[in-house]
């Protein structure tokens, strides 16, 4: 398993897409890398020396597997459960990790971190957390309200509720969907949903760049979904000023510094409240907007953080607006996406992602882990930014592994 030319072995838990760009980085370090996910094709496969099919969640098996190796590094940047299995073997094996194990669970439990926002002082809104349907009482909170899982790798199960019997139908769900069987029901906020990308250095937080997140609207069953986003945000000095102290004081409270930090947020009235937030990098092309945007690799800055490095914060504000747009498709397997090449060789978009392998099954879940791809345009305003992507979405196509179309084309 380990390099013949005695490396130094880096484990890289998740073959999400963005790992493929940290396998390459690690191996420009001088890392021979073996990437361990569940499935016999994730997508960052190719980019590994070597894959081990086990899973991410498997603490146990993934410390024996970084024992076996004499493995210098166990990492995850875009995975918030792969991250906790990362900070736990690194905690067993004695070496340096950005934060300690305890501290990411309380950051990838929903529970546990609102919690701790609210003892700590962060704006969040209200909740209840729920193990047993039947002893639940969400009276003292105010519809609508959000009923989601406690802890997953996903925004499945997350759904907007306006009555009472809609809390309960959905709360099994959530429950069945956690690891740990609970979910939360928490006050829904109006607002923009305003995210941003930070690297929050020396207690201070430097905003990379802002996003407005596009919600999917009117498209069954009141799930609480994004088909892209804006980057960066339109903001106010004033908002982003209370972005960067939200920010600063989710480090205080959390005990974090030198790390990726990802902040979702509800901004009304400019007012800020948190819906959560990550000490890592969004998944999808998250990494490669902020890239293209900034000048900046957040992934090289997140492996110098699980190295005890500090990076040089060497970044530039962008003058054009981003777009994402995620590709979902009907319940299938997927086979392929047709159209996206051509289209980058025609400079019609900026690039693009397949997150899904041949034969994966896709359920009728829209959630970010049914998404299969995405692509990027960029634009001097948002008008044209979505005149690209309209074009776009109708010169491409997405067939599952029979040949059939089942791209939705109403997201």
């Amino acid at each position: 398993m380990p390099d013949p030319n005695k490396k130094p072995v880096a484990l890289v838990l998740g073959g999400t897409s963005p790992h493929a760009e940290l396998l390459r980085l690690l191996k420009n370090r001088g890392f021979w890398t073996i990437l361990i996910d569940f499935y016999e094709n994730p997508p960052a496969k190719h980019a590994a020396d070597d894959h081990l099919q086990e899973s991410t969640l498997d603490k146990t098996k993934v410390l024996e597997i970084a024992r076996k190796c004499n493995a210098a590094l166990v990492i995850s940047t875009c995975i918030d459960q792969a991250n906790v299995t990362a900070c736990y073997a690194l905690e067993n094996l004695g070496k340096f990790s950005p934060y300690d194990y305890k501290t990411a669970v309380s950051v990838s439990n929903k529970i546990e971190m609102k919690s701790k926002m609210i003892t700590g002082g962060i704006p969040t809104s209200k909740f209840i957390q729920v193990s047993e349907i039947d002893a639940a009482d969400w009276s003292m909170l105010k519809f609508p309200l959000i009923v989601k899982p406690s802890d997953s790798n996903s925004s499945k199960g997350v759904r907007r509720c306006d009555t009472n019997e809609m809390v309960s139908r959905y709360l099994k769900e959530a429950i069945a969907l956690s690891r740990t069987n609970q979910a939360v029901v928490e006050e829904f906020k109006e607002g923009r949903e305003i995210a941003f990308d930070s690297y929050l250095l020396n207690g201070k937080v430097h905003i990379l760049i802002t996003r407005e997140r596009r919600k999917i609207i009117g498209f069954g069953d009141q799930i609480q979904q994004i088909y892209g986003s804006f980057w960066p945000a339109n903001l106010s000095d004033e908002i982003e000023a209370k972005l960067i102290a939200v920010g600063e004081k989710i480090g205080t409270v959390f005990g974090l510094d030198n790390t990726p930090l990802m902040v979702q947020t509800i901004v009304h009235n400019n007012e800020v409240n948190v819906i959560e937030f990550a000490p890592r990098i969004g998944g999808g092309e998250n990494y490669r907007i902020i890239q293209m945007a900034t000048g900046f690799n957040l992934i090289d800055a997140a492996i110098d953080s699980f190295l005890d490095v500090k990076p040089v914060l060497n970044f530039h504000k962008t003058n054009r607006i981003f777009l994402d747009k995620y590709l979902y498709v009907s319940p299938s397997q997927f086979g392929k996406i047709q159209g996206l090449q051509e289209l980058l060789e025609q400079k019609m978009i900026e690039c693009y992602d397949v997150y899904k392998s041949f034969g994966a099954v896709v359920t009728k879940e829209i959630s970010s882990n049914n998404r299969v791809g995405s692509f990027i345009v960029s634009a001097d305003k948002q008008e044209t930014g979505i005149d690209k992507i309209q074009n776009v979405m109708g010169k491409i196509e997405v067939f599952d592994i029979k040949g059939d179309p089942i791209l939705i084309k109403s997201i």
